[in-house]
């Protein structure tokens, strides 16, 4: 463990010296192991001279040193990498869609600006499976590293790589995928390792929420780190910001009935569930623009599937074989079984597949409560499911805790009361 936050990493002269004494080496002994001339080795140690990286290696070899050891004392010769240019490309690691993200702007923005501005320096983005969550993630990373020019560290989907131009992350990263992936303890050497370096980790759904592998450490003692995490529930550590991400959203009931007037097109197009299903239905079908036919349809399938992006994706997709009217004619159990466009290539899965799956992850406490709200067809408020369920009022608040956090049960805040939603794919999980 760090046992001051005012503790600062050695300088590499001052460690350099210590190793090669340590070792029981003379300047001269040290310049013959590793080719490098004792008066270089002199102007290094009094720091004269910055090391380069080729030199830094030799003298980590001469010295024998291995593991984290070695990655400290080279990251310290290579000053730390310190953090790209204002104005920096967005980082190459950083997952980015072919697709422009649509209809998050108003809460990448909000993250973006409560990061940059030290209100909250973690930001614990969760919610139901489909929902976008590393897609907005991704996004909140482009844009700081564009802005603030700060280094971007993204663990997840299999990537572990640092971002910005001229960075020098990688014995951080070793470490910091050790930390995450097998649960080390040693959390102290990543927080000399960071520094006070500015940097933005992404934890891309590669930790449980309820084990935070060490985050509350490097957030306590590294004063110039900020922290993304994506996960089915918000993290719970101290002065994180949990932001349950909501699906799009739909159009309203004054959407139906009637029908759909020639100058409303423009307004419904302009709705975010809407707006994703029509993108994604001109790749499928080049050219396809929404007209009065398929209006309604448009509506109805948007409405049954919640504006779960992941789900209209899939939908979109399957109209490469079936009518849009067809498909907003099926119920949510059968649009279920859609085919996830996001799989990979000949493997199964659908749109059902990991929401079910989120379901049977539950504690056995919130999944029973899910359960019997799912038996009520109308949206209820905290009274009157407790009185319904005839459970204690605590006992429900702290069920609709879990499950609202996941995304399971939509929490609709009026003026007066907060009224609960179960989504109707969610529903149709559990029928």
């Amino acid at each position: 463990m760090v046992h001051s936050a005012e503790a600062e990493a050695p300088s590499f002269p001052e460690l350099l010296r210590f190793k090669r004494v340590q070792a029981g080496l003379t300047q001269r002994t040290l310049a013959d192991l590793s080719t490098i001339s004792p008066r270089t080795i002199r102007a290094l140690e009094s720091g004269r001279v910055n090391a380069r990286m080729q030199t830094v290696r030799l003298l980590a070899d001469a010295l024998g040193l291995e593991g984290l050891a070695r990655e400290l004392f080279v990251t310290a010769g290579l000053g730390g990498g310190g953090p790209a240019p204002v104005g920096a490309e967005p980082c190459p690691a950083v997952p980015r869609s072919v697709n422009a993200l649509l209809g998050r702007d108003v809460e990448v923005r909000a993250m973006v600006g409560a990061l940059e501005s030290d209100h909250r320096r973690m930001i614990s983005i969760s919610g139901l499976a489909g929902v976008g969550k590393s897609r907005v993630a991704a996004e909140t990373a482009a844009r700081l590293s564009s802005r603030r020019g700060w280094p971007v560290l993204w663990i997840g989907s299999g990537t572990v790589a640092p971002a910005g131009p001229g960075t020098a992350f990688g014995p951080l990263l070793r470490s910091l995928r050790l930390l995450v992936e097998s649960g080390a303890q040693d959390v102290s050497a990543v927080c000399r390792l960071i520094g006070r370096h500015e940097l933005l980790l992404v934890l891309d759904g590669v930790a449980d929420a309820r084990d935070p592998v060490g985050v509350e450490e490097l957030l306590a003692y590294c004063p110039g780190i900020r922290v993304v995490s994506t996960s089915r529930a918000p993290w719970n550590v101290a002065g994180v910001q949990g932001t349950v991400l909501a699906p799009l959203a739909v159009p309203g009931p004054d959407g139906e009935g009637a029908g759909v007037g020639p100058g409303c097109l423009d307004v419904l197009t302009a709705v975010p569930s809407v707006r994703l299903l029509v993108d994604r239905l001109s790749e499928v079908r080049p050219g396809f623009v929404l007209d009065l036919a398929d209006a309604m349809a448009a509506v109805r399938l948007c409405r049954t599937l919640d504006g779960l992006p992941a789900a209209l994706e899939a939908a979109a997709a399957g109209c490469g074989v079936l009518s849009l009217r067809r498909l907003a004619d099926m119920p949510a159990a059968e649009l279920l079984e859609l085919p996830s466009a996001a799989r990979p290539v000949g493997a199964p899965g659908t749109i059902g597949c990991p929401i079910r799956s989120g379901v049977e992850r539950l504690d056995p406490g919130p999944r029973k409560l899910l359960g019997e709200l799912a038996e009520f067809d109308t949206a209820l408020t905290v009274c009157e499911a407790a009185e319904a369920l005839r459970r204690p009022m605590n006992q429900v608040v702290d069920g609709l805790g879990t499950l609202t956090g996941g995304g399971f049960v939509r929490a609709a805040h009026g003026e007066a009361e907060t009224r609960l939603h179960l989504p109707n794919l969610v529903r149709a999980a559990l029928a």
